[in-house]
């Protein structure tokens, strides 16, 4: 009998399939605990199962053969569930043998590390399984450099093969396949072969670039590159070419990097993590154009594109040059058991709920019932108490909530729960939580909800908090002091972050917008991270009501790649008729989903007079492509805007630069009355706010109106001139004291964070600079240019809510914004340069200043990072 042959048949009612199922739910009850689940009544309940373990091994280890994904998982359930829950020493090897099948040696790690299995296994085995499992390794083992070797899954060998042979690569995987990891190692590696000397690295948030930076920094020890520049800050001398130098920015950050230079360095590599993001609205559109900008200035720059189980990955090398080699990188191999776990309340019986293993849409496996500390009497407390009932016992449990504000009543909705059972952590509070908890109180207000849920091993994580918040909250929860932590859609952007179990109901991204199930998908693959653990589980609460789930549970499906240029031109004739319209009519509609595209349009037919030769368009029908060429050559006739300026820009068309050019041509008084203020002056309100109202009548109405425009005016200053966070929260509070008595705190708290990211971190940043860079050209148009000052650099100071030197130096050296400007507090010197700021605080002479002890102890972290004796004596 063929190998595919016994596997159908395994897999059949004649097989084991019924032994398998029985083995899946005995696992996953395991896997939660059996004083949290109990076993149904009617089923395999204490004593009344005992796996068949060498049938099922046996079993595991054809099914690790395979090439299809679903018996590769089948295979990895049986093993991992030997491993862990084998009743002798004999079969925890066997399974982890059927492990080094899967080319899983992590987990087989993870197990030695945990005394699951004792070391020197290779010791206990025969001397047949003992060559076949040495030759496994040997199979996929990756040679990095002369001192480092990973032992990788077979995705991996492949990703690391091809990345060899290829100069385009397009590699998609699960979550959790190492493909970061293994992309970050051969990137070190091409700039220690001398085959980079400028390379790219763009993560789709400013949390990832950090987390992408303190990895490359910890990867680097492992290569010979003393004199290797690791940055983040988007500065022209980062790309002098003058010593090896890896940048980390995201799209917006790479396009402020390129506008400083009038010819653009040569990039030799450039990885796009997240690259599915290219159908992310405008900032899809804005990371084709970064894309496209590094093409131009290096035909032969070498592309990596990283994806989460895309359904199309070839569509990313579509636009290689000709001479290009291209090759695509499909992951499969499964590298965690996931449980995809469904919790329904008893009928009639609030405080009792199912949980059942998810199997298709037609069935689902019951596990057993939990029980409820209380009623929940509206959906936030089903979702908090289901979550609560799972993981009071455990570490590592995580909550999606749909919003800031949701994952703040969640997160005090389990707090209370654990306050109620008597479950919060005695007094003495761990030192590392009061440290915590003492930091949101002085950083952020007193009246932060933080402040008290931390103390309990509770916390929340959005976007909008503070880096050094964040990274904090994330480290202790993974090392297991933060038991519980209420999330929001920032853990589908990349944020790496593990967790055992992971708690949803009817989960949204966006305001009202039901999570699509790549989403999904990609989000519970924070559940059970490879060498983390063994397990991960998905718990899914009502799945059967419609209005938390009007599709079901999502089904496994892989995320189709469509760019929005793409999208939006397969509707040619709309945008044809959205172009003409914004060139004839200054009132004409605005559109969000349409001008970015035009923007991207209008960038092309200005350097080419034509678009025919852009990548998007050619994958138009020609007849399009002459009814957009002729409505852009109509609109842009009158076009005076140069072409420079119109690139440095994606995003915003040169139709509305152009009408931003109008206005200042039309300005009657003096000419220095259109500047923005200096961060130091004391009408910089007024002044932002007179800029804020031109930019929405001419560039995008993108501060809608004078209110908004106020408060974002007051938001950019307090950002611009370094202020603290929670000096900014108590003075937005004492401004609405003033208004009100009732003033809702976590609101405020809320909206202030919100405003610095969207509005002085985003907006007036991006608007700024094109405000800037048409001022100029139009003291130019006057014969002033050597009027215009040259130290009004909005976009750098902004993107870092900083405006010193010094400060800019401890970003770069990778110190969050809130320790930067604690330590600056101390200092009177504004110039320093990264060496001098490296070496003031490797000197340890802030270790007598009154910081909070999380700024201390991010300080130690960069210095051993950036590493002492070797920067010191570079």
């Amino acid at each position: 009998m063929k190998t595919s042959e016994l596997s159908t048949w395994l897999l059949s009612n004649e097989g084991i399939v019924h032994e398998i199922a029985a083995l899946r739910r005995w696992s996953a009850r395991r896997c939660f605990g059996p004083d949290v689940i109990a076993p149904p009544l009617d089923s395999d309940g204490p004593g009344s199962y005992s796996p068949a373990w060498a049938r099922l091994l046996l079993a595991s280890s054809i099914l690790a053969e395979s090439d299809a994904r679903s018996e590769q998982e089948i295979a990895l359930m049986i093993a991992q569930a030997a491993l862990v829950y084998g009743p002798t020493a004999l079969i925890r090897d066997a399974g982890a043998v059927v492990l080094s099948q899967l080319s899983n040696r992590r987990t087989v790690d993870l197990a030695v590390d945990r005394s699951l299995i004792h070391q020197g296994l290779q010791s206990r085995l025969g001397v047949a399984e003992l060559l076949l499992k040495t030759r496994r390794e040997l199979e996929t083992t990756i040679a990095v450099n002369h001192k480092t070797a990973i032992n990788g899954s077979e995705f991996q060998f492949d990703f690391w093969s091809n990345l060899n042979d290829a100069e385009w690569t397009s590699a998609t995987a699960p979550t959790a396949a190492g493909k970061t990891y293994l992309v970050l190692n051969w990137f070190l590696r091409e700039v220690e072969e001398e085959r980079c000397r400028l390379g790219v690295f763009l993560a789709p948030t400013r949390s990832l670039v950090g987390e992408i930076e303190k990895q490359l920094l910890e990867l680097a020890q492992g290569f010979a590159l003393t004199d290797l520049r690791i940055a983040s800050l988007p500065i022209k001398q980062l790309g002098d070419r003058t010593v090896p130098t890896i940048l980390v920015f995201t799209q917006e950050r790479l396009h402020l990097f390129l506008n400083a230079f009038d010819e653009p360095p040569a990039i030799d590599i450039e990885i796009v993590d997240e690259a599915q993001k290219l159908n992310d609205g405008s900032r899809g559109v804005i990371l084709q154009d970064a894309i496209e900008r590094t093409v131009r200035a290096n035909e032969s720059c070498r592309f990596v594109f990283l994806t989460p189980h895309a359904k199309n990955p070839e569509i990313l090398l579509d636009d290689a040059p000709e001479f290009a080699s291209k090759s695509v990188v499909p992951g499969t191999t499964p590298t965690v058991t996931q449980n995809l776990v469904l919790a329904r309340q008893v009928y009639r019986k609030p405080q009792e709920w199912t949980l059942s293993l998810f199997e298709d849409r037609d069935s689902d496996e019951l596990v057993g019932t939990i029980r409820l500390h209380e009623r929940p009497a509206n959906n936030a407390k089903r979702l908090s108490y289901v979550a609560l009932a799972l993981g009071r016992h455990e570490n590592g449990t995580l909550v999606y909530a749909n919003g800031a504000a949701d994952a703040e009543k969640v997160a005090q909705q389990i707090y209370d729960g654990l306050l109620a059972m008597d479950e919060l952590p005695d007094d003495p509070i761990d030192e590392d939580l009061q440290d915590l908890s003492d930091f949101c109180q002085s950083a952020i207000h007193s009246r932060y909800l933080l402040v008290k849920l931390v103390k309990g091993g509770v916390a929340f994580h959005y976007g909008n908090m503070p880096t050094i918040l964040r990274n904090e909250i994330e480290r202790l929860f993974r090392i297991g002091k933060i038991r519980f932590l209420v999330c929001t859609s920032t853990l589908v952007e990349g944020v790496n972050l593990a967790c055992r179990t992971i708690v949803m109901r009817g989960p949204t991204k966006g305001k009202g917008k039901h999570m699509t199930p790549q989403d999904f998908w990609n989000l519970a693959g924070r559940a059970g991270r490879w060498g983390a653990d063994f397990h991960g589980n998905i718990v899914c609460v009502d799945p059967h009501v419609e209005q938390a789930w009007p599709h079901g549970v999502p089904e496994k499906t892989a995320y189709p790649i469509a760019r929005e240029t793409d999208v939006v031109l397969s509707e040619p004739e709309d945008l044809a008729a959205y172009i003409t319209d914004r060139s004839r009519s200054k009132g004409a509609q605005f559109d969000e989903r349409l001008e970015p595209v035009s923007a991207y349009l209008m960038a092309w037919f200005t350097r080419n007079k034509t678009i025919s030769n852009a990548p998007s368009v050619l994958r138009a029908a020609n007849d399009q492509i002459e009814a957009l060429d002729s409505a852009l050559s109509a609109s842009l006739s009158e076009i005076v805007v140069p072409e420079a300026i119109v690139n440095a820009h994606p995003g915003i068309t040169a139709l509305s630069m152009q009408a931003l050019l109008n206005t200042f041509e039309r300005h009657e008084g003096p000419l220095d009355y259109l500047l923005p203020p200096y961060p130091g002056d004391e009408d910089i309100v007024e002044g932002l706010k007179s800029v804020f109202a031109i930019i929405d009548s001419t560039l995008a109405p993108v501060f809608q109106g004078e209110a908004l425009q106020w408060a974002a005016a007051y938001t950019t200053r307090d950002w611009i001139r370094g202020k603290k966070l929670g000096m900014m929260i108590s003075g937005a509070i004492q401004r609405e004291r003033e208004k009100t008595e009732d003033v809702n705190y976590a609101k405020i708290i809320r909206n202030t964070m919100r405003f610095v990211e969207e509005f002085a971190r985003f907006k007036a940043p991006k608007y700024l600079s094109a405000y800037l860079d048409l001022l100029r050209f139009h003291y130019d148009q006057l014969g002033r240019v050597s009027d215009f000052p040259s130290d009004l650099p909005f976009d750098l100071y902004l993107e870092f809510g900083v405006n010193t030197s010094t400060l800019l130096s401890f970003l770069g050296l990778g110190l969050s914004r809130t320790s930067a400007i604690e330590v600056n507090e101390f200092l009177s010197r504004e110039d320093l340069d990264e060496k001098q700021a490296l070496e003031f605080l490797a000197s340890e002479e802030w270790e007598a200043f009154d910081l909070p002890k999380l700024v201390k102890r991010e300080i130690r972290e960069v210095v051993d990072r950036r590493g002492r004796a070797r920067l010191l004596s570079a």
